[in-house]
Formats: C-alpha cells, sequence, structure tokens
C-alpha cells in the first residue's frame, strides 16, 4: 500500500508480461526459469549438431507465457542446431529456451562485433547486451522485434510457414509495445526504443514487401534522435546507435530523394572526422545535399529559362567533390587488395563464376562501407545526368560548344558509373561468403559462412540500385540481378516474400 501511495514501482511484485521480478538479477531470473521447467517437468533434451532426432519442447505452455513464445505446433517443426557444439549432450537445466536458440542463430548471422585492428567499428554489437538486461518497461519491444527477425530467418531457412506467421505476429506485437512506449512525449526514449526501431527496420528491409510501411521507421528514427538530444553520443553504446541509425537515415534520404535533415550538419560537424566512419557519413551528409540542389535545378530547368553557368557550376562541384573523396579513402585502414579471379582458382569453370577483378577487404564491413560511399556517388551522378539531359534538350540547337560541352560531361559521369558499379561487384564473393579475406575459396561443405546473412544485407541497397540504374552497363545490371537473387536466397527473402521480393 505504501507504494501505491507514493506511486512507486514495488521491486517485489512480478511483472505479469515476463514473469520475472522488477530489478531482480539475471541470476535470480535465469534460477526462477529453471525452477519454473523442473516443476512443469518439460522434457528438454540437447544433443550434439549431427543428431537425426533433434531437440525436443514442451507441447504446452502457461496461460502467463510471452505471446512471443513458441506454441507447440510452431515447434514441431523446428530443427535447431545444438547451443553448445563443444558438448555432447546438455544437461535439461542447462539448456536455452528454443525462443532464446532463434535469436542466439540470429546473432550469429547478423550480429557484427567491433575488430581489435580497427577496421570494423561493429552492427548491432549492443543488440544482445541489450535484450540480455532485466529491465521491463521498454524491453517488451525490443525482444518481439528480435524475436520477429529470429523467426523470419530459421522460416526462410526451414521453409516453415508457422514460424513466418509467428515472425509476423511477433513483428505486431514490437509495434505495439513501441507505440505504447513512445505513448508518454515527455519521456525521452532510451536505448531500448532506438535499438527496437533500428531492427524493425532490419525486418523490413528483410522480410515486408514493398510498401508504405518499408522505410517509415527511418522517419521515426529520425525524430527519436532528435528527442534524445546531444548527450546521446556520450557513452559506446549512445554512439552506437546514434552511428547506426544514422547510416540508415542518410541511406533512405538518398534512395527515395529525400533531402538531409536539418539536424544532420550540426550532429556531423561535432564528430572527430579523423575517424573514417564519420568521413563517411559527413561525405554521405554532402551527397545528399548536392543531390537536393540537382532536383532543385531540375525543376527550375522545367519551369525557366535557367543559367547554363549555374549547371555547370554544380557539376564541376560535383566532380571536385569526387576527387576529394577518393582522395582521403586511401589509407591504410581502408585499403583492399585488387586481385583478378585467375589468382583464386586455375579451373576455368570455377573462375567463370567470379567477376573478372575481385576486392580483399579486412572485412564485410569495410566492403560495405567502401560500397555505401560509392552508391551515394551513382545516385549524385544520376542527378547530374538528368540536369544535363534536361539541360541539353532545353538548348538543343543552340551553341555547338555548349552541346559538346554538355555531352563531355554526360559522358565523364557515365564512365564513374560504370566504374562504381564494377567495384561495387567485385566485393560480391568475400561478402557473401564464396572466399575469405585471403582470397581463399570456402568449401560448401563447412557450411554456410557466418557472413553470409549480414554481408547479403549489406549488399542489398547497393545491388538494387545497380540492376536499376540505366547508366551501368547491361552487363552490369544482367550481373547485378543474379546477385540480387542470391542475396534473397541467403537472407530469407525469398522464402518470405516469393516474387515479391524480385522488386
Amino acid at each position: 500500500m505504501v507504494f501505491f501511495l507514493r506511486s512507486e514501482i514495488c521491486i517485489g511484485y512480478r511483472d505479469e508480461a515476463t514473469l520475472i521480478f522488477r530489478d531482480e538479477n539475471e541470476k535470480a531470473a535465469r534460477a526462477s526459469v529453471r525452477r519454473r521447467a523442473s516443476a512443469q517437468s518439460f522434457p528438454v533434451s540437447e544433443t550434439s549438431s549431427q543428431a537425426s532426432s533433434g531437440p525436443r519442447f514442451p507441447h504446452k505452455t502457461s496461460g502467463g507465457d510471452d505471446p512471443s513464445n513458441l506454441s507447440a505446433t510452431e515447434l514441431s517443426s523446428l530443427n535447431l542446431s545444438s547451443p553448445y557444439p563443444w558438448v555432447k549432450a546438455v544437461p535439461e537445466a542447462s539448456a536455452p529456451s528454443p525462443e532464446d536458440q532463434a535469436v542466439f542463430q540470429f546473432f550469429e548471422k547478423y550480429v557484427m562485433y567491433p575488430c581489435n585492428q580497427g577496421s570494423s567499428p561493429g552492427f548491432l554489437e549492443h543488440l544482445p547486451g541489450l535484450l540480455g538486461e532485466v529491465k521491463v518497461e521498454g524491453k517488451l519491444a525490443l525482444r518481439s522485434a528480435v524475436r520477429a527477425a529470429a523467426y523470419a530467418s530459421l522460416s526462410s531457412e526451414q521453409s516453415s510457414n508457422a514460424l513466418g506467421k509467428k515472425a509476423l505476429h511477433c513483428y505486431g506485437l514490437a509495434l505495439s509495445s513501441l507505440a505504447e512506449s513512445l505513448a508518454d512525449p515527455h519521456v525521452v526514449p532510451d536505448d531500448f526504443i532506438l535499438m527496437t526501431v533500428v531492427v524493425l527496420d532490419l525486418f523490413e528491409s528483410l522480410y515486408l514487401q514493398d510498401s508504405v510501411s518499408v522505410g517509415s521507421h527511418a522517419e521515426g528514427m529520425a525524430q527519436i534522435l532528435r528527442l534524445r538530444g546531444p548527450n546521446q553520443i556520450y557513452g559506446a553504446r549512445g554512439w552506437s546507435l546514434f552511428r547506426l541509425s544514422h547510416h540508415r537515415l542518410q541511406k533512405q534520404q538518398l534512395a527515395f530523394k529525400q533531402g538531409p535533415l536539418p539536424e544532420s550538419e550540426a550532429w556531423l560537424n561535432s564528430f572527430n572526422e579523423e575517424l573514417l566512419d564519420v568521413r563517411v557519413e559527413k561525405d554521405a551528409f554532402q551527397i545528399n545535399k548536392i543531390c537536393a540542389r540537382a532536383r532543385d535545378l531540375m525543376k527550375r530547368i522545367d519551369d525557366t529559362d535557367i543559367s547554363v553557368n549555374e549547371t555547370l557550376d554544380m557539376v564541376k562541384e560535383m566532380h571536385a567533390l569526387d576527387q576529394v573523396q577518393t582522395t582521403w579513402l586511401d589509407s591504410p585502414n581502408w585499403a583492399y587488395k585488387t586481385i583478378h579471379r585467375s589468382e583464386i582458382t586455375q579451373d576455368r569453370e570455377t573462375a567463370s563464376k567470379f567477376p573478372e577483378f575481385v576486392q580483399l577487404h579486412h572485412d564485410v564491413w569495410i566492403a560495405y562501407e567502401w560500397n555505401y560511399h560509392r552508391t551515394a556517388r551513382i545516385i549524385m551522378h544520376e542527378h547530374l545526368l538528368l540536369c544535363l539531359g534536361r539541360l541539353e534538350s532545353s538548348h538543343r540547337g543552340r551553341e555547338e560548344t555548349l552541346q559538346t560541352d554538355l555531352r563531355t560531361y554526360k559522358q565523364v559521369s557515365i564512365q564513374i558509373v560504370q566504374a562504381l558499379a564494377d567495384e561495387v561487384l567485385s566485393t560480391v564473393p568475400q561478402s557473401l561468403g564464396d572466399i575469405d579475406h585471403q582470397g581463399n575459396i570456402l568449401a560448401n561443405s563447412s557450411g554456410a559462412p557466418k557472413c553470409k546473412g549480414i554481408g547479403g544485407y549489406f549488399l542489398l541497397w547497393p545491388i538494387k540500385i545497380i540492376k536499376r540504374t540505366q547508366s551501368a552497363t547491361v552487363e552490369q545490371r544482367v550481373t547485378a540481378q543474379g546477385v540480387f537473387e542470391r542475396i534473397r536466397e541467403c537472407t530469407g527473402m525469398k522464402a518470405a516474400l516469393g516474387e515479391a521480393s524480385s522488386i
């Protein structure tokens, strides 16, 4: 009663949704789960990953269980590998729940931890820690979002319609819980909320059809970053979440022809540009600003007799920016090696499956950052080509010198686009796990490389842009379409969406 009168949370009362005590520590929570499992006498036994029978799970769940838990029907067709492959058998008390195992497998596929050699800063590296914290408020949405992505990934791997439906159910739960967490306008969104939006965005990118909802969370990210204020970056987790969110925002803006956020310039100016990932963000911001100017110029070309000099000035500025960017990226941390496919294998049939030239990066994250930058430049030059085309049409029959200059600028941009497309395609073998960072072919018998899922996700945006870029060669667009089919397979897009994912 005292807690009720003071409007305080009583830490001794259980939360109905999660069946754990508020603020109890992780050790106590695990002990509680084990006691419940023992009392219910559920036969949860694990064998090695080579066992043919597979794990057994409970066939009934208690009425108070989390609605994102798997039902008996959903469990019946589930085939999970051993959670601890270094032991022959896992004691019942030590075996994780099937839901946790699904999440662990999702982490294996999509989480990257920072590299000690200073290459990758990480991707979703704080997600396991956030999900493991005992905090209840705001965590329900994150847990449902992660389980949605984990179930969707397993659904595609095991061709399970039941898991696919469960993934969509968890996606709905996550949206509902997120809406509740954001209902109070006076509450500053915490790390749980922002990470939930990041995971939902990944889920939508891979497992929902292109629609109004896809990319909508990018707008939510923008508003959440504003509400979190300037202090959000003072901490490793806060900085990581900001970096991931702003990265996604700029990609969304470039892809959907949206202008940069007004706040982005102030945010980026406060960062140390000696860090290369900060430089990438700053350059993408400058590219987006020029793209916005190019769209404005196209409208003015249609409506007014725009100055030719103004358009040509923008062309010169864009080409100068290109030169600056290609210079500063030439540093040891960003260095990569380009080899001919004959250096990978002497077998002609096998070699024919690789691009003529292949890039070897420190890891798939560095390859992604290069491709992120290259794709932004492709979009920038596509904007430029549209401006030059409009200008050429509106001044047709005028000075021959002007027409010659316009054709020259167009040809330069086309050549740059095609060169950038080749560079993106040359990263595909490493990104999809065909070879390692030294150019050694990875045997199929060793199982799917861990980088395949995240590598496919990283390639998704660049490949989508290349396969529909008119300035790319026919061969490049055909190759990009073939890569896109592989991405659909390795990420589960094809299994989840069928032909709808081929857009």
